[in-house]
Formats: C-alpha cells, structure tokens, sequence
C-alpha cells in the first residue's frame, strides 16, 4: 500500500505517502493531526483511488497511452548531439 497510517508524536494521526515519503494530501490539505478513524479513512481513500488510476492507465492500449510528447523527445535528441 502507498499511503499508510502513522502515529505521531502529538498522539495524533497522519496519512503518509510511502513513495515520497512526506504526509500526503488530499483535496489540497496535508494529512497530519488527524484522529486514528479520519487517518484509516483518508488512508483507504489515498490508495483506492491510486489503485483506480493505475487501473485505468493498464487498461489502455498502449497506443493510446502518452509517454512522453514528440516535440520533447525531439528536443531532448537535438540537446543530446
């Protein structure tokens, strides 16, 4: 799971972010002083709608799927010679 429940020193509650390893946020709010209940919540929210996103992008076909823009690529070559 990417987004995990943790205890803080003030005895109260974050969500943290194991990928960047920082408090998350959710809906432009930083998740610490949480209670244990709103933490758990938030937490289960975080990773369903990570594991929706992820869903969604393996489902495409791969045609469909933008890595990278053309004109980037292209200007990434022109830099590299």
């Amino acid at each position: 799971m990417r987004f995990v429940v943790v205890r803080e020193p003030t005895d109260t509650w974050a969500v943290f972010d194991t990928i960047v390893n920082e408090p998350a946020g959710f809906a432009s709010q930083c998740l610490i002083g949480l209670t244990r209940e709103q933490a758990e919540w938030f937490a289960s929210r975080c990773n369903q709608q990570m594991s929706r996103s992820v869903r969604r992008v393996q489902d495409m076909p791969r045609s469909v799927v933008p890595l990278m823009p053309r004109d980037v690529n292209e200007t990434i070559r022109r830099q590299a010679t």
